[in-house]
Parts: structure tokens; C-alpha cells; sequence
């Protein structure tokens, strides 16, 4: 994908993938697993395609670490790819490898942002508190901004519409959720 024209901020907060796409979404996602690989060392866990756990007082092994940004960026990337791949022959893997790494910034933003409101060791609380109250928005409008950039990432890199585009994208975001979530069992 080539640079486009300027958009409105809002409109590249919404689909970046418009303005920026294959090489440099990939230097994104690549800053973006980085910064999520120094972000474990706090205890934040990025266990899966969708996931991120925090827990101030276990902090995940450097391997596990490298293990979650290589499976939460590398497995979709190739699922939506072959995917794309069968229904369109002109897509290109760059194109995917992108649009799933840039679209973990959310993951990113939610686990620094909940990290502070965390309670620094285990048990959670079972009673809904003050805390969980404040970490629950952030959380979902994270999940929510996550979905909304592969969505966005994944029109614009397999060039589908209709029933392909959609029933695809769901369909893949269920399958590498539970392949990711298997893949760091057997890697971890």
C-alpha cells in the first residue's frame, strides 16, 4: 500500500491503514511488540490474540514475553493472510503483517492504563470495587478500538466485501483467539 492523502485526525485514529500500510504499519507493530515485551517486566501479560492480564507481582519470563508478541502478532497476521490469500490472489503478507501489529496498540494503551489501577498482588478482589469500576471502561474501549483497527486493517489489506469480509473477519477473530491461546500452551 502506498502513503495516501491526509486524513482528518479522527479518521486516522479510526483507520490509520488508509494513510499508512504494509512497511510502515510493520515498523509500527514492531515498535508496538517491543514496547509490550518492556511493558512485561512490569507484570502485564499479553497471553493471546486479544488478551492482556496484569499482575504487579509475577512478571513473566523474558521467553514467555517474546513467546506472546510473536504469537499475538505473527499467527494472525498469517491466518487473515492465507485467508485473504484463497478468496483474492492479490493480497500481500506485508499488508497483514501490519495491520495485526499496529492494531495491538489498543492491547498496548489498555494493559499501561489499567496497570496503575491493579491491586499489587493476588487474590483480586471477588466484590466489585472502586478500582474495577475505573479499569472496567478502559478495558472494554480498549477491546472495542483493538477490533475496530483488524477490522479496518483487514478490509483494506484483503480487498473483500459483503458476507467474505465480515463472516471472515469473525470467523478469524474466534479462530486465532483459541490458536493463539493453544500455541503459547505448547510454546510456554
Amino acid at each position: 500500500m502506498r502513503e495516501a492523502p491526509p486524513q482528518s485526525r479522527l479518521a486516522m485514529l479510526v483507520d490509520p491503514f488508509e494513510r499508512f500500510g504494509g512497511g510502515t504499519a510493520v515498523v509500527f507493530g514492531a515498535v508496538i511488540s517491543i514496547a509490550s515485551i518492556a511493558a512485561s517486566r512490569l507484570g502485564i501479560r499479553f497471553d493471546g490474540f486479544l488478551d492482556f492480564h496484569v499482575s504487579p507481582s509475577h512478571t513473566p519470563a523474558l521467553w514467555t514475553s517474546v513467546a506472546d508478541q510473536l504469537v499475538g502478532w505473527l499467527l494472525p497476521a498469517a491466518c487473515f493472510w492465507a485467508y485473504a490469500r484463497v478468496l483474492n490472489r492479490h493480497v500481500r503478507a506485508i499488508d497483514f503483517l501490519g495491520m495485526a501489529g499496529l492494531a495491538r496498540l489498543p492491547i498496548l494503551i489498555g494493559a499501561l492504563a489499567t496497570f496503575p489501577l491493579t491491586p499489587p498482588s493476588l487474590p483480586i478482589p471477588t466484590e466489585l470495587t472502586t478500582r474495577m469500576l475505573v479499569v472496567l471502561p478502559i478495558a472494554l474501549a480498549c477491546g472495542a478500538a483493538n477490533i475496530t483497527l483488524l477490522y479496518k486493517g483487514f478490509k483494506n489489506a484483503a480487498g473483500l466485501t459483503g458476507t467474505r469480509l465480515v463472516g471472515g473477519f469473525v470467523g478469524l477473530v474466534v479462530f486465532v483467539e483459541v490458536l493463539s491461546h493453544v500455541a503459547l500452551v505448547w510454546l510456554t
